[in-house]
């Protein structure tokens, strides 16, 4: 397995302060930046791999030595992500004039519902879903450079398939679709560390991996990918639904009891002339 990664972005505090009334305008906006900070190739974790395709972010704000999420119903702003790791706020902010503390979180992508501090996401298996504990940025007496520092909020699944020979593999068919049971409506509290729970109702589905739910992919004697999924959690042993043109259902076991947050997992199916087997 792979270690859990973070994606940073900085937020470049510029002080404004003055001991002269000043209109809003007049104080330097705070900025915002994303890099990249990671000790592993993000492409073997999870599927955003370059920086402008988490976007736009999802920022919230609240101001006070104790920050608190949970009046809110939607975000304060979104920011947009350069190439260049450059963010793009879409509401300039500002340092408040009492002096308050200045506090900031964010999350990607878009969620269903933000209320009572809990953000809900609804889930395909084929977005990745990130965020960002709470940072302290500052304040106009106190101008402080902070970081967000994002996870991956889901685990990675891929499936490969290979049969024995050209007539085991004419013999099942193309594949159908590759499926696999998981919890679609996933809550993520503001208020606390970066992590997904299923909701109270988690809306359990069959979520097919990216080839989709009536695909046509022909299985080879060497392996190929079938596609992946991104998600939480499982039934577990997590259990792979099987459909293949020429035959019914089937479902195959796995040996996997638990799925790790940023990590990815492979499964290999070997297809046999009347069994799949795992490799």
């Amino acid at each position: 397995m792979h270690r859990n990664h973070f994606l940073y972005v900085s937020l470049f505090i510029l002080s404004g302060c003055s001991v002269q009334k000043a209109e809003p305008e007049l104080f330097a906006p705070i900025n915002f930046s994303a890099v990249y900070g990671l000790s592993v190739d993000i492409t073997t974790k999870a599927s955003i791999y370059d920086i402008d395709q988490m976007e736009p972010i999802q920022i919230l704000r609240s101001d006070g030595t104790a920050a608190n999420y949970s009046a809110h119903t939607a975000p304060d702003l979104t920011g947009t992500v350069a190439a260049d790791g450059t963010v793009t706020p879409s509401v300039p902010q500002y340092y408040d004039l009492s002096g308050a503390q200045a506090n900031f979180m964010a999350f990607y992508p878009v969620a269903r519902t933000i209320l009572s501090g809990i953000a809900n996401f609804k889930i395909t298996g084929q977005e990745d879903v990130t965020a960002a504990q709470n940072v302290y940025a500052g304040s106009s007496g106190s101008p402080t450079t902070v970081a967000f520092a994002f996870r991956h909020l889901l685990a990675q699944v891929r499936i490969q398939v290979c049969a024995q020979s050209a007539s085991d593999a004419s013999s099942w068919g193309t594949i159908t679709y590759l499926k696999i049971e998981t919890p679609t409506s996933l809550n993520l509290n503001l208020n606390a560390w970066p992590a997904l729970s299923a909701a109270s109702n988690p809306e359990n589905e069959f979520l097919p991996t990216s080839i989709g739910n009536n695909a046509s992919q022909t299985i080879t004697t060497t392996y190929a990918s079938a596609g992946s999924l991104m998600i939480l959690n499982a039934t577990y042993p997590l259990q792979v639904k099987v459909k293949t043109a020429n035959k019914a259902e089937q479902t195959v076991t796995t040996s996997i009891w638990y799925l790790g947050i940023g990590n990815v997992y492979t499964i290999k199916l070997f297809f046999k002339n009347n069994s799949i087997e795992l490799q």
